[in-house]
């Protein structure tokens, strides 16, 4: 059966679907409605659930690691991510997404790139991300260096962005299934107009 379980850290609403050991969902929001829907709403239809009142020790680490992650901190995790009923293609771009250290970007194009396959499709794996912020879609960006799209809105993005910026001034180039991946410094990005 898998457990829910919901937190407020300061402004932020946290949420997590646990099963025993394996994070199954995440999400963040500014309200506790807001961030629960998503979650069920990604729950299969005969996958048993109870939401509980009171977080566990897991889910209290993961939600402070998301709580970090969110204000710009480094940090490191052996959460196992349950992807078994993510599509083999978006579970690429999500491993992938999830190796973009903090204070870069990449694009889309560059992330379908690396998979074979077309920035439309990275955009998709973002969208649906199941992981944020664990999988940090926010660091994900259009070709011309603006934001793009994200769930929780453009502000919202360009603040957590903000946060992680480290005043990197060069570009770095990855070496990933034999492909190039760029990371753009955050310094980089065009602001929101």
């Amino acid at each position: 059966m898998l457990n829910l379980y919901s937190k407020k850290i300061g402004e932020t609403w946290f949420a997590a679907a646990l099963d025993d050991d394996k994070v199954v969902a995440t999400n963040f929001a500014g309200d506790e409605k807001r961030v629960l829907q998503p979650i069920l709403r990604s729950l299969s239809y005969n996958v048993p659930f109870q939401v509980l009142e009171k977080p566990n020790t897991m889910a209290e680490k993961l939600f402070e690691t998301m709580n970090a992650i969110l204000n710009g901190k480094d940090v490191s995790f052996t959460f196992e991510l349950e992807m078994s009923r993510v599509p083999q293609t978006t579970r690429r771009i999500l491993e992938i997404m999830s190796l973009i250290p903090t204070g870069y970007v990449t694009t889309y194009g560059a992330l379908a790139k690396i998979v074979g396959s077309h920035p439309r499709v990275a955009g998709r794996a973002c969208a649906t991300n199941p992981f944020p912020p664990i999988i940090p879609c926010h660091r994900v960006v259009s070709s011309n260096l603006r934001l793009g799209g994200y769930g929780g809105g453009l502000k919202l993005k360009w603040k957590i962005l903000q946060k992680e910026d480290r005043s990197y001034k060069d570009v770095a180039n990855v070496k990933l299934r034999g492909k190039i991946l760029p990371l753009f410094p955050i310094s980089h990005l065009r602001p929101p107009i």
